[in-house]
């Protein structure tokens, strides 16, 4: 089984690792490491190549890691550890995401991919965090901060939820963790412009 498991965390880690971003882009001429933020993602891919474009690089991330995770789940369902084998191929699917192999270990940051794994293991939880992230990009117009408090809302939501077995929990809090981690640099410019915000407002009091 061990033997078993370690081909199966190998296969999901490379099927998630293949940088589809980097490969969209690069097939519309352009190379997303050299635009924006770097990064090869979804949000990175839209600005750099247009919405629809964006969107097509976000799908392939969500079907990338979902294909490994749903072979996973019935292989494994059945079995007496089966969630505990699920959630290690599931967390080899992210890590082959965020650090590919392909690429000298620097990908993406995670979002995508989560969704894709939680879209299999724990729908409800997936879809409301969906929601959330939309919700909060459409408050704040900033994607990183919807990535956040959706990737803290699946975290909860897998928690309250009694059918989702705990190692699948224990996988939510560690993505969440990871995707926190990853936005490490987008937190602190958004933390940047809300103080400078503060301070114009407090300036504009003082002045009047």
């Amino acid at each position: 089984m061990i033997v078993e498991l370690i081909l199966w965390m190998l296969g999901a880690y490379l099927v998630a690792g293949i940088p589809v971003g980097l490969l969209v882009g690069l097939a519309r001429g352009v190379d997303l490491r050299e635009i924006g933020s770097g990064n090869i993602g979804a949000t990175n891919a839209g600005r750099a190549l247009g919405r629809r474009w964006g969107l097509v690089v976000f799908a392939l991330d969500v079907i990338k890691a979902a294909v490994p995770v749903a072979a996973a789940l019935h292989r494994f369902a059945d079995e007496p550890s089966g969630p505990t084998l699920i959630a290690a191929i599931s967390l080899a699917a992210i890590v082959g995401h965020v650090f590919p192999i392909y690429l000298r270990f620097a990908g993406g940051k995670g979002v995508s991919c989560a969704f894709g794994v939680f879209l299999v293991l724990a729908p409800k939880a997936a879809l409301l965090g969906l929601l959330v992230y939309l919700q909060t990009l459409w408050l704040t117009r900033i994607s990183a901060v919807g990535s956040l408090t959706a990737a803290l809302v699946i975290v909860g939501a897998t928690w309250l939820d009694p059918a989702v077995p705990f190692p699948y929990v224990l996988l939510a809090a560690g993505l969440a963790g990871l995707i926190w981690e990853r936005h490490r640099e987008n937190l602190e410019r958004v933390l940047v412009v809300a103080r400078e915000a503060r301070a114009r407002e407090a300036q504009l009091r003082d002045e009047t």
